[in-house]
């Protein structure tokens, strides 16, 4: 993605889809209630979404387009608090579980968009990393979106709620017992 250049607070990032048009981001910048000068502003491309998700996700489901938008905040305290409308494959909790696996441990996210919800997690990535000024770990980027890609597939069978607890469960069982094998 590339940054929009602006008078910005470095701990609040919005990504918006490189295919919106004008009108859309305009109202995804309402939705956030986030001014541009305030915030810095990142472009998600699609491109993007086939570096971060390309391995793991088909390319079907990420598509050729990006339409998907986020707002990330680090926050001190509080854990993870993701707040999603309309995304039918990625959804808020697996967004959640993945940006916990992926190392991050307090940050509020928005992801509005009617979409996949393929984007929104590349964005939310992209946009903590920007917010918080270092790159995530790789292999933890990859191992969270791994987990999402079983998690989804799991959520075909089970439904979205089973999966999530199911996956978080062998979480803690994997930290408990102190796994060291893949």
């Amino acid at each position: 993605g590339s940054a929009v250049p602006a008078m910005a607070d470095s701990t609040r990032v919005v990504t918006l889809g490189a295919d919106l048009t004008q009108d859309q981001k305009n109202t995804m910048m309402q939705y956030f209630k986030a001014n541009a000068s305030e915030v810095q502003i990142l472009t998600v491309t699609n491109a993007d979404e086939r570096e971060y998700l390309g391995n793991y996700i088909p390319l079907e489901q990420i598509g050729t387009r990006t339409l998907r938008c986020a707002y990330v905040k680090p926050t001190q305290s509080g854990g993870i608090k993701v707040r999603t409308a309309n995304l039918n494959y990625v959804t808020g909790k697996m967004i959640a579980n993945a940006l916990s696996t992926a190392g991050i441990s307090n940050c509020e996210a928005a992801c509005p968009y009617e979409v996949s919800g393929t984007g929104a997690l590349t964005g939310v990535m992209m946009a903590y990393e920007t917010a918080v000024g270092q790159k995530l770990d790789t292999e933890k980027k990859d191992l969270a979106t791994q987990e999402v890609v079983v998690t989804g597939n799991l959520a075909q069978q089970v439904g979205e709620d089973d999966a999530t607890n199911i996956i978080n469960q062998a979480k803690l069982q994997i930290i408990g017992e102190n796994v060291q094998n893949a």
